[in-house]
């Protein structure tokens, strides 16, 4: 077992973790600040191996942030919204667009050198697209450049709390398998969404869009902390290429891509937004495919850049190649693809206030697992730099506590019995069977009698499938705890959908014995919490609050 202590931890160190490290030194150079990693931090978290854009950019002159306000509670959000914290975003967007120029990456600019501007939502520009995919590299390298303490290979199993503070977390080093138990005056999470939630249709577990190395664990952990949770009835429902797992175009609706349904008639809806366009689609089964062959030439060389230069450029170029596929003629088959449980594109998350400080005492959350619905990008960074900065002030007024030792053993234990059992169901196997029926019982369209079948597996894995799992090495060791974050995730969802009667989202909380949306009842936060004394699950509901 190794026992350190340090100022701030932060769990993750993707883009939200490396904000968070880099503005708590910038605050106090002399603060201890560490990051727990569980892959390496150069090439981590959902953008490891680049982004293509900013998504939400306020310009001054050209847009407002309440006009970005505006258009994400009608687009996205239908009402369930904290106004607060995404006029925040917004408000802060340019300054952070600013701050990573001078860490040398690029933007776009047209001749007159104006950054080039895309649709985020309909008629309304926000995406600022990027130059280059260097940008893990470079936040690596700024988190680097401050001696922040980085612990590569290290995935966080729990929260060290009373149930109304956070000490900091417990460990596990997936190369060596040492127990690491850390100490700290505030902590950090950011840990990204829950990726590996349904299974994508092609069967493979780590065939998803968002970044697979995210299981939920954030999620669990702070429930099982203690602290407050929102928005589990939002599943984020993907509409990308047929097997691989990544959309095309979509995003760039001025250059004309259209898309047709099965019998080849013209979907002319915006279908990010169009709910009931969508859900009889979904219902129906039905394939939808893309449209390039109609565009010029200069068009589609500059498709063709934005498609084979991205972040995912290998695997979409291998796709293209074995297929024989070519944008001039084919049409590209999209199809509904795995559903996950993120805060940036979805509504999950850890509930935070515009201090990134969740309901425990000492605890921060940041990116895709905070609860600002639909922040992207730009949320990451902004919350991330809001969370770093908060946490460096909270820890510089308090003191280390001593160690739980008590939980520490028991916590120990618990991660170490699938390794220990000499022989049981392999985390693969139990991952598959976790995650068929939360595909079976928790898509949309769902009723309370799916959710309640959902609900009764859950209790059974609980109780007898966790209980029997079998590690024979860290490795796997790895899995099977993040098969546990997904299964108390899985939970939360269950009970979150069967709470809110109505629905509001269209394909992401469809309900067919509650069709409809609402308002007079159901204008208002789904929450979720850990009952201390105990143990079970508790769901309750807060009135959505508006900024003016």
């Amino acid at each position: 077992m190794k026992t350190l202590k340090t100022d701030v931890l932060i769990i993750g160190g993707g883009s939200a973790g490396c904000l968070a490290a880099i503005a708590a030194k910038d605050v106090d150079s002399s603060l201890d600040v560490t990051i727990f990693e569980k892959g390496h931090i150069r090439r981590s978290g959902s953008l490891a191996t680049g982004m293509d854009a900013l998504n939400i950019v306020v310009i001054p002159g050209i847009s407002t942030p309440e006009e970005y306000v505006k258009a994400v509670d009608k687009y996205l959000l239908h009402g369930i919204i904290d106004e607060e914290l995404h006029h925040l975003l917004a408000e802060r967007s340019f300054a952070m667009l600013k701050k990573l120029e001078r860490w040398g990456i690029e933007f776009e600019k047209d001749d007159n050198g104006q950054y080039v501007l895309y649709e985020l939502f309909p008629d309304e520009k926000f995406i600022v697209p990027m130059k280059g995919w260097n940008l893990k590299p470079i936040l690596a390298r700024e988190v680097a450049r401050r001696k922040v303490r980085v612990l590569n290979h290290t995935m966080a199993t729990s929260l060290i709390s009373d149930f109304r503070r956070v000490y900091g977390a417990t460990g596990i080093d997936l190369r060596t398998g040492e127990f690491i138990v850390c100490l700290a005056k505030a902590t950090i999470l950011a840990t990204g969404g829950c990726a590996r939630f349904g299974i994508p249709p092609s069967g493979y577990l780590f065939g998803t869009f968002d970044f697979p190395g995210n299981a939920g664990d954030g999620y669990a952990m702070a429930y099982r902390a203690g602290a407050i949770l929102a928005g589990f009835e939002y599943l984020q429902y993907w509409l990308e290429v047929k097997d691989l797992n990544t959309p095309l175009g979509k995003e760039y609706w001025e250059l004309g891509v259209k898309y047709l349904d099965s019998k080849g008639n013209e979907i002319h809806d915006d279908l990010e937004y169009s709910d009931p366009t969508l859900v009889r689609l979904l219902m129906n089964r039905e394939t939808v495919y893309e449209k390039f062959s109609h565009l010029p030439e200069k068009t589609l060389k500059k498709i063709e850049q934005i498609i084979f230069s991205s972040e995912r450029k290998l695997p979409i170029i291998r796709f293209f190649k074995e297929r024989r596929l070519d944008i001039r003629k084919d049409l590209i088959e999209y199809d509904f693809e795995e559903i996950c449980l993120c805060g940036g594109h979805g509504a999950t998350g850890v509930k935070i206030d515009s201090n990134a400080r969740t309901s425990l005492e000492g605890l921060y959350a940041a990116g895709d697992v905070a609860y600002v619905p639909g922040q992207m990008l730009t949320g990451a960074f902004v919350f991330g730099e809001i969370a770093g900065q908060s946490a460096a002030n909270y820890a510089k007024t308090c003191d280390t506590s001593d160690i739980n030792w008590d939980f520490i053993h028991k916590e120990e234990k618990r991660v170490f019995s699938p390794i220990k059992r000499t022989y049981g169901i392999k985390p693969s196997v139990f991952e598959f069977k976790l995650r068929r029926v939360i595909t079976q019982y928790l898509t949309p369209p769902r009723n309370e009698k799916k959710l309640r079948t959902a609900l009764w597996w859950i209790q059974r894995f609980k109780t007898e499938d966790v209980n029997r799992l079998k590690a024979n090495d860290w490795h796997e060791l790895g899995r099977a705890i993040e098969t546990e974050f997904i299964l108390d995730c899985a939970e939360m969802a269950a009970r979150a959908a069967l709470e809110r009667k109505e629905t509001r989202w269209g394909i992401h909380d469809y309900r067919s014995d509650f069709p409809e949306r609402d308002d007079k009842n159901w204008l208002k936060h789904v929450l979720i919490r850990i009952d201390p004394e105990t143990g079970e699950m508790i769901v309750f509901t807060s009135p959505v609050k508006r900024k003016t």
